[in-house]
């Protein structure tokens, strides 16, 4: 379901890189890796990152509990009760600090690339072009049937 300003969606840089953005917005949670943490392990940090950034009802919420106790890297996993804390932390985060970033990530990628480590993301969002807080919803140019 499109929601009414969500009509058109595109892939945006704004208000800055999403790769930027995440990487601000994982920071409490990527400084308090172990000092020897792997590529793996700042990879699940940051694709777990990407999904609470995009929670939008309860079973996001319960798919990152799941993933934070049982599917990352296991020196990283957390009994379920703290993964829950953590989202709440994050999700807290996002309102307070990102509120007016509404897009959502599309994408995540961690690779080293030489002797760097790069984030490498994808953001989506309403056109702001074709947005405002009353706008249409943009349906694709498709004919449908009509009802007999």
């Amino acid at each position: 379901m499109i929601t009414e300003h969500w009509g058109e969606l595109v892939v945006t840089d704004h208000p800055k890189k999403m790769s930027e953005t995440l990487a601000d917005y994982a920071r409490p949670f990527t400084d308090q890796l172990p000092a020897d943490h792997s590529l793996e392990e700042l990879k699940a940090t940051i694709v777990f990152a990407a999904a609470v950034w995009d929670i939008v009802d309860a079973q996001g919420i319960r798919d990152g509990v799941v993933y934070l106790s049982s599917k990352v890297p296991p020196r990283l996993r957390v009994p379920a009760g703290k993964a829950l804390a953590v989202i709440r932390r994050m999700l807290t985060r996002k309102n307070e600090s990102f509120g007016d970033d509404h897009r959502l990530v599309l994408d995540v990628d961690v690779v080293r690339k030489g002797g760097e480590i790069r984030i490498k993301a994808i953001g989506v969002g309403p056109n702001p072009d074709s947005w405002t807080p009353k706008a249409p919803v943009l349906l694709p140019s498709t004919s449908l049937p009509k009802p007999s």
